[in-house]
């Protein structure tokens, strides 16, 4: 049969994005994919209408997301995750091979995966030495339609200067979308630009409640923005956009008692991220630790790649991070107390 090659040249060489599944691993403490410790608690699901398509919205989920942020229900539209609102507003805002975006590495891997998909370019203006925004670089750069921020910022876990971020959301007023994504927000709601909502018509944010919600395996995202961009971004989300099971559960995890529960586990990992920062300065191969106001911490070593392969001899799958910056650095999701001891006890071993 004779072979026959389809597909647009630019997706041919596109390097997908490696998540923590897609990467895998062996072990029995999973540190490397920032999920939530602590098991959901049971739901119960109403299953007489599986027959039938979902809500469109859904209606209930949006504006319990909205009274949850603090917007207006048409502020807020429920996703496949945040990964669909980041590929949306580049299929929606950038035309293949004319507009670009700026991103500041080492960030979020999909915002460029997305950009490669739908042939935009990618501007990569680097974080500066203290991993904050290079606005002078940022503001020198021209044909650009979405700026991405990831704020607190993953990889390295800090949070960036809100004034960086207005000035940036000033200058780009009537030129490009600025879209901050609080995928972990709410370990430092204080951070949050949703304030920021009613001056900036540019201003974009991506939400989700994978993380400190603790539904990563349900996958439900938001994005919150004024309706101007959400007139154009209902026109290029599909239909149905949440399964009804994962719409109850979003539902039923924004309730008063549930976002109550989810804050006293946000508290608890922050405590347990503090721990164990302050036991990593006893660690002689611990050379920096970036300070993390999430669920996360990057760490640095004399030796990664012993400490890599100790991680994994005692069954702890962390993550290593594929930038150039980064190549003596380890991120550690925070997980139980019991967890953090043991990766403490590892690291010991090994100095």
């Amino acid at each position: 049969m004779k072979k026959i090659n389809l597909s647009n040249p630019h997706i041919e060489a596109l390097e997908p994005y490696m998540s923590a599944r897609r990467i895998g691993g062996k072990g029995e403490v999973w540190l490397n994919a920032n999920e939530l410790p602590f098991p959901r608690q049971p739901m119960s699901l109403d299953v007489s209408d599986y027959h039938r398509y979902p809500d469109e919205g859904p209606d209930l989920v949006q504006a319990a997301y909205a009274a949850y942020a603090g917007l207006q229900p048409n502020q807020v539209l429920a996703l496949r995750g945040a990964d669909e609102a980041i590929d949306l507003l580049l299929r929606a805002y950038c035309q293949s091979g004319t507009d670009g975006i700026i991103i500041s590495s080492p960030t979020y891997g999909m915002y460029q995966v997305c950009a490669n998909i739908q042939n935009a370019a990618v501007i990569d203006v680097p974080l500066t030495e203290d991993y904050q925004l290079d606005v002078p670089a940022i503001l020198a750069q021209e044909g650009i339609k979405l700026v991405f921020i990831c704020n607190p910022n993953n990889p390295t876990g800090n949070s960036f200067n809100r004034e960086d971020i207005l000035t940036i959301l000033r200058f780009f007023e009537g030129r490009a979308l600025v879209v901050i994504d609080e995928a972990y927000i709410e370990f430092c709601p204080l951070e949050s630009l949703v304030s920021e909502m009613a001056n900036f018509e540019n201003l974009v944010l991506v939400r989700t409640m994978s993380k400190a919600f603790g539904l990563a395996g349900v996958h439900v995202g938001y994005l919150l923005a004024n309706e101007t961009v959400m007139a154009i971004m209902r026109k290029v989300s599909a239909p149905y956009p949440l399964a009804d099971p994962c719409a109850q559960i979003a539902l039923q995890s924004l309730n008063e008692n549930a976002t109550q529960l989810m804050n006293k586990q946000v508290n608890q990992i922050s405590q347990i991220r503090d721990s164990f920062c302050e036991a990593l300065a006893d660690i002689p191969d611990v050379t920096n630790v970036v300070p993390s106001v999430t669920n996360f911490v990057l760490v640095f070593f004399t030796d990664n790649e012993a400490t890599w392969e100790a991680l994994i001899e005692a069954g702890v799958v962390a993550r290593r991070i594929p930038h150039s910056r980064l190549s003596e650095a380890i991120r550690f999701t925070i997980g139980t107390i019991e967890e953090m001891a043991m990766v403490i006890q590892v690291l010991k071993r090994l100095s």
